[in-house]
């Protein structure tokens, strides 16, 4: 670098650092704060608050169990619908292997469980309601 350019660099490092903010804070100003602030704030007298009632003290646990009671609700009844989604049921499963029963109920329209249980009676598929015990003829 030349002289010039040093020259150059240094009048703009004083333009820039030379200058003041205009912003300044009179002497011993944070040391004070504190004190100036509490003698400008009005004096207030704090009435002795009032015990809490049982079940002011309660209220905060009644609510958490309340939540977590919910919440295993919840977890209880959706696990019991993944459970009856993914089990096996013998019955459909042979009844899914008669050809002629697929093709004349499940790709109708019209297919409901009655019909399902009736067309499993006409098949000779005994069915128990009580129980739900399926009991299979030797012949399927």
């Amino acid at each position: 670098m030349t002289k010039r350019m040093k020259d150059k660099d240094s009048e703009i490092l004083d333009t820039i650092v030379g200058k003041s903010t205009g912003l300044k804070v009179p002497e011993g100003y944070f040391e004070q704060f504190a004190a100036n602030m509490q003698s400008q704030l009005p004096h207030k007298d704090f009435a002795d608050a009032e015990p809490r009632t049982l079940w002011q003290q309660v209220r905060p646990y009644v609510y958490l169990a309340a939540m977590f009671a919910g919440i295993w609700c919840m977890m209880h009844i959706f696990g019991q619908f993944k459970s009856a989604k993914n089990s096996y049921n013998p019955v459909i499963a042979e009844a899914f292997s008669n050809e002629s029963f697929v093709d004349d109920f499940m790709l109708s329209t019209d297919f409901d469980e009655y019909t399902l249980i009736q067309e499993m009676c006409s098949e000779e598929i005994e069915f128990d309601q009580v129980t739900t015990n399926y009991i299979f003829p030797d012949s399927i």
